[in-house]
């Protein structure tokens, strides 16, 4: 059975059977590496045992199902395991568990399922409730691939109702096709005036698990969400949901096992559930954590190039059999597995059922581990050295929506925090295990540059990342040898690299961003409103999207704000057909805050323009169609011979390095663009100025850059650009302004990324190449289109042709600052 227990995991279970027993819902918070799998095998035997429950231990894989029936085993616990199919389940372990007689240990889609076998369960545990997003809500999500034919098949389902132009964008091929990243929504009335067509596509066309999942939201179609893009479809409710699944809510108990309780009420959204009680981790694990970690961070060796940064990491590789490469997908994981020269014969991919557990047992290899943070764990010799690359941002097209259209990233920044600290603790599972997290690449680097991201991490852990990239900073033969000796944990670590993680840890604080009591506090209010929506009752739907958004305050939220205006106006929208009388006039109301919320953005434009009567003109726009008219019809550009020369020159300028005609490029791009557009006289001055009414943008070109790190001293000056613009112009820069560096690498030195301006963002070249030709094509475009036209119509046509290419300043100012160099 087992043996003594960590203080911690004792003091755990000494709250819950003091304070929780009967509580519905309750959350363990037990971080990775503290044992948390003993703790709630020992609440479910409890459970068993003294009330003679029966209980069910949920995992989200089958490897981590495996895995912890083998450790109940080991450790004397009655459990069966239950996974794959269900026919195929052994009767007799199936018995056992309905007498109650062992606990189940199966997969949460065994839970949330149609047919769930488990819906007579009095007792449910979730163990890794914090990565449970994804696999509670794909119950309830249609995912459809581009590669398959009910792709185009829905789109024939919405032909009448969508934009021909918008079509076009997603399944077209060309320059002139979408952003393979970019997510677009269906406005939600099309998909309620489309919806017996849509049904007949799915309910004819699906099959597999997608088929399954179609009957989970088939009654309720009406009220999911459809993102699209490039790569295909996802349909889901925004919150699963839970509370119309019985064998979810039926339990008398759902205990959630968490490495982090989070700070923003991603454990309710995930699960749909609120409220759910919470046991935090006792105090003195924030300064011990588990294990020890040293971060290599090769991008900052001295006189690395990218060849030297890779050459780095591969001796650092090296100098230990085994690693894990974890990274957002699997193409980039197999990339660098062969940059690392890991021999092909000896990788093992954690997609594999028993691939984790080959792994263990093998001397050698690599463990290529796709978009899996959690879930495995390598303690001991298993596995010293884990090489991450790549942010683990939106795992889906509902979260791609919410960080690149709607720019609401502060939403989701503590699920990618989750992510990552669950990655860099996949080999230091206790106290005595140690590792090397070799961190690849600019965007890594830059988040753990940035302290607004990691002062939210345990203590321990921010020690660790800040000694590491002070470490970093050395000659690359420092760098191996440093690693070296801390895998080896050899007199050399122990003199010189504990103490100074001891010294870190004592003058590290973490702290909770600002964003989070806003977010945690509107989970409960979110969920309610998707339970209303889910029922169809679109008055007390939109009543509910309307509390949600009146607690949505700050600054930061404002995106956030603005999707759930346009919710509220949508289901009161609806509500009216179900006799709500001020349903309309509600929904106008509503749909004005959301244009007002997302004012400088271009998304709600695409999904909700507001009727002629109520249009809110985004000032920007506006002064740029004006001016363009005006540069069309007069002056220099009104000639064909020149417009054709200096629109090709602009685009040649905009392709090449040499910083003098890449700077007029920038102003001439400008020019074409609508804006006020030059370059400011002086030392240290932007290269480029573009105004427009009510939006300013600077962009400085590092065209010629060979240093592979922007450096502080570029930040600084970027920072200053919008203030020095400010002093000529005598009047303070637009809310919504904005500074670029336009850069061909865009790794940026750690020291400068806590200094960035808020409004300081990089951006790669090949995005201005993209502006320079689309804005060629454009002006081509409107001096075929506006011949013989009267002022209204040849502004109305110009706004569209604009809008169509992406080039209205709102929409540029939203291509161009995809990355912001603090905060991203």
């Amino acid at each position: 059975m087992v043996g003594a227990l960590w203080s911690h995991q004792a003091d755990q279970l000494r709250v819950y059977t003091e304070q929780h027993v009967g509580t519905p819902d309750v959350a363990l918070e037990l971080p990775t590496g503290s044992g948390k799998t003993i703790v709630g095998l020992l609440a479910g035997e409890w459970r068993r045992q003294a009330l003679g429950q029966r209980v069910v231990y949920a995992c989200p894989t089958r490897q981590l199902a495996r895995q912890v029936a083998l450790v109940g085993s080991q450790q004397g616990f009655a459990v069966r395991e239950l996974v794959g199919e269900h026919a195929k389940w052994d009767a007799r372990e199936v018995f056992d568990y309905t007498r109650a007689d062992a606990m189940a240990v199966t997969t949460y889609s065994h839970v949330f399922n149609n047919w769930s076998k488990f819906a007579d369960a009095k007792t449910l545990i979730f163990d890794d409730a914090h990565a449970a997003e994804g696999y509670v809500a794909e119950a309830w999500a249609v995912v459809i691939d581009r590669k398959d034919d009910i792709y185009m098949h829905l789109f024939d389902a919405l032909a009448d109702a969508l934009d021909p132009q918008l079509i076009a964008r997603l399944v077209g091929k060309g320059p002139d096709t979408s952003n393979p990243t970019e997510v677009r929504l269906i406005p939600l009335p099309f998909i309620e005036q489309k919806l017996v067509d849509i049904d007949a596509v799915l309910a004819a066309e699906l099959t597999g698990d997608a088929s399954w999942r179609f009957k989970m939201i088939r009654a309720h179609l009406g009220s999911c969400l459809f993102y699209v893009s490039r790569s295909g479809w996802c349909i889901r409710p925004m919150i699963p949901p839970t509370f119309d699944h019985q064998p979810f809510t039926a339990p008398e108990q759902r205990i959630y096992l968490s490495a982090t309780l989070g700070d923003a009420g991603e454990l309710e959204r995930a699960f749909g559930r609120s409220p759910i009680s919470r046991v935090p981790v006792p105090p003195a694990w924030e300064r011990t954590g588990s294990g020890r970690r040293f971060f290599v961070f090769p991008d900052l060796a001295d006189g690395s190039s990218k060849e030297d940064a890779s050459s780095l990491m591969k001796r650092v590789v090296d100098l230990d059999p085994k690693r894990l490469i974890l990274t957002p997908d699997a193409t980039s994981a197999k990339k660098l597995a062969s940059e690392l020269e890991a021999d092909p014969a000896e990788w093992f991919l954690a997609t594999d059922e028993h691939g984790v557990g080959k792994f263990r047992e093998a001397d050698r290899g690599t463990l290529l581990a796709a978009s899996r943070y959690d879930g495995m764990d390598l303690a001991g010799a298993d596995c010293r050295v884990t090489v991450m690359e790549g942010l683990p941002g939106a795992s889906h097209l509902q979260d791609r929506f919410l960080e690149s259209k709607l720019r609401a990233g502060d939403v989701l920044a503590e699920r990618i925090r989750t992510r990552i600290i669950q990655g860099v603790g996949r080999c230091t599972r206790g106290p005595q295990d140690w590792a090397v997290i070799v961190i690849r690449g600019e965007a890594l680097l830059r988040y753990f540059s940035d302290r607004d991201h990691t002062r939210p991490m345990p203590i321990e852990l921010q020690a660790e990342i800040e000694f590491g990239l002070l470490a970093s900073r050395s000659s690359q033969d420092n760098v191996v040898a440093l690693t070296n000796s801390a895998l080896r944990q050899d007199k050399a670590w122990r003199e010189n690299g504990e103490p100074a993680l001891t010294e870190g840890r004592q003058a590290a604080v973490r702290n909770v961003p600002e964003i989070a009591s806003e977010l945690a506090a509107s989970a409960a209010k979110e969920v309610k409103a998707w339970q209303s929506a889910w029922l169809g009752d679109w008055e007390e739907a939109g009543d509910r999207a309307v509390e949600v958004l009146e607690g949505l305050t700050g600054a930061s939220t404002r995106p956030y704000r603005a999707l759930w205006a346009y919710l509220a106006s949508a289901w009161y929208g609806r509500s009216t057909s179900a006799g709500n009388a001020a349903g309309a006039l509600r929904s106008i109301e509503l749909l004005k805050k959301a244009h007002k919320a997302a004012a400088g953005s271009t998304w709600l434009r695409e999904v909700a323009p507001l009727p002629a009567e109520f249009k809110m003109i985004e000032p920007a726009d506006e002064s740029a169609v004006h001016n363009i008219l005006e540069r069309l019809n007069q002056g220099a550009l009104s000639s064909a011979t020149k417009f054709a020369a200096r629109a090709s020159g602009m685009e040649i300028a905009l392709a090449q390095a040499p910083s003098s005609a890449y700077e007029q490029a920038l102003v001439e791009l400008g020019h074409f663009l609508g804006a006020e557009s030059w370059k400011p006289a002086g030392q240290g001055r932007t290269d480029a100025a573009w105004v427009w009414d009510e939006l300013w943008i600077t962009v400085e070109a590092k065209s010629e850059q060979t240093a592979e790190l922007l450096s502080m001293d570029y930040v600084r000056k970027a920072n200053t650009h919008l203030s020095s613009l400010e002093a000529d112009r005598g009047v303070p820069a637009p809310e919504a302004s904005v500074s670029v560096i336009v850069a061909p690498s865009r790794l940026v030195d750690p020291d400068a990324v806590p200094i960035a301006n808020p409004n300081l963002y990089i951006a790669a070249s090949e995005i201005l190449v993209t502006l320079g030709y689309e804005t060629h094509r454009a002006w081509s475009r409107l001096r075929s289109s506006l011949t013989g036209l009267g002022e209204a119509a040849a502004h109305d046509t110009a706004a569209k042709i604009l809008w169509e290419h992406r080039l209205l300043p709102t929409q540029v100012r939203e291509r161009l600052t995809e990355e912001p160099i603090r905060g991203g």
